[in-house]
């Protein structure tokens, strides 16, 4: 082979190598990008259920209160019961999608979980929630609504 072409069998072989890597590069990128765009449409579809739940969490603080303040004399009334059951329909549809209510009244106080509202003088350890004013939950691990308490602080 004449030395002219051997020149150019090694240029255009370079030429191959570098236009393999660039299109191994784009089609790595293109990986990614895929992977970028499945993980932002969960997490879309996360928030939109955070906001979702959230909304919804008065609505089942009303149902508890209602529950908690059930005059004695229609406890066994069907249609009292029922209330009682859409109440756990709701709970239970609630807790499928992620959402555990915080452990408040015992524990100690964590201001990433709970929200002082007030201190008492109790016999109790420092900082132990004494009373749970309103639930709080989390979804998935993260807090959506910190637990307002009243919290116990040492006698005088």
């Amino acid at each position: 082979m004449k030395k002219e072409n051997v020149k150019k069998i090694k240029e255009l072989e370079t030429k191959i190598t570098e236009l393999t890597a660039g299109w191994q590069r784009t089609q790595a990128d293109f990986v990614n990008f895929k992977k970028q765009v499945s993980d932002d449409r969960v997490n879309l579809v996360k928030s939109s259920n955070t906001d979702l739940i959230y909304q919804l969490l008065p609505v089942l603080d009303n149902f508890k209160l209602a529950a908690d303040h059930l005059p004695k004399d229609l406890e066994n009334n069907n249609w009292a019961q029922g209330i009682k059951q859409v109440e756990k329909q709701l709970e239970s549809i609630l807790q499928s999608e992620g959402l555990e209510r915080i452990k408040s009244i015992g524990v100690q106080f964590d201001p990433t979980l709970h929200e002082a509202i007030e201190h008492i003088t109790s016999d109790k350890p420092e900082n132990e929630i004494i009373e749970e004013i309103l639930p709080g939950y989390a979804l998935s691990g993260k807090v959506i609504r910190p637990a307002k308490v009243k919290v116990s602080k040492p006698k005088n």
